[in-house]
C-alpha cells in the first residue's frame, strides 16, 4: 500500500513565539509572504529552545490544513556558532554555549569558560568554592599563598 501526501515545505521566518500548555507556538511568514499563526515547533524529546525573532526554518504544510503546519530546523544566522566538523553545540541567543568536540567539551557562559579534556581540565577565571576541596594528588600554589605552611 502506497500512501500519497501532497504536503510541501516552505521557508519560514519567525515574527513571534509564545509558550502555551507545554508547547512552543510560533508565528511568522512563509516564502511568498504568507502569514502563519501559532504553528507548533517540533523538537526532539529532551531538547528545548526558543528561536529569536528573525530566525529562519522550514514549515511543513499539510494539504488542506495550512493552519496546522509544523516548524522544523529553525536557527538564526547571527546566533549560530562556528564549530568544527563533527562537533555539536548547545547555545542560546545570549552567546552562552556548550561545545562538544573531539578533544573534550567547552562551556562558555558570559566569558566564564570551562574546558574539560581527557587528560587535563582547565578552569579559567576565579574559582569560588562553597565547601571543601579534596584532592588525591598535589595541590600546587605557585605564588606561595597558602595557610597550610610553617616557617
Amino acid at each position: 500500500m502506497t500512501m500519497k501526501s501532497s504536503a510541501h515545505l516552505t521557508r519560514f521566518e519567525i515574527d513571534s513565539s509564545r509558550f502555551d500548555n507545554g508547547q512552543l507556538l510560533i508565528s511568522g511568514r512563509g516564502l511568498a509572504g504568507e502569514t502563519f499563526k501559532d504553528l507548533l515547533f517540533v523538537q526532539p524529546h529532551g531538547a528545548a529552545s526558543r528561536p529569536p525573532k528573525g530566525a529562519i526554518g522550514v514549515a511543513m504544510v499539510m494539504p488542506g490544513r495550512r493552519t496546522q503546519a509544523l516548524l522544523m530546523g529553525v536557527e538564526h544566522a547571527s546566533h549560530r556558532p562556528d564549530i568544527p566538523d563533527g562537533a555539536s553545540a548547545l547555545y542560546d541567543a545570549s552567546g552562552n554555549i556548550i561545545k562538544l568536540f573531539a578533544g573534550g567539551v567547552t562551556m562558555d557562559f558570559g566569558s566564564r569558560t570551562i574546558t574539560l579534556t581527557g587528560g587535563t581540565w582547565n578552569l579559567k577565571g576565579d574559582l569560588h568554592v562553597d565547601g571543601n576541596i579534596f584532592a588525591t594528588g598535589s595541590i600546587i600554589d605557585t605564588t606561595g599563598n597558602t595557610n597550610h605552611h610553617s616557617h
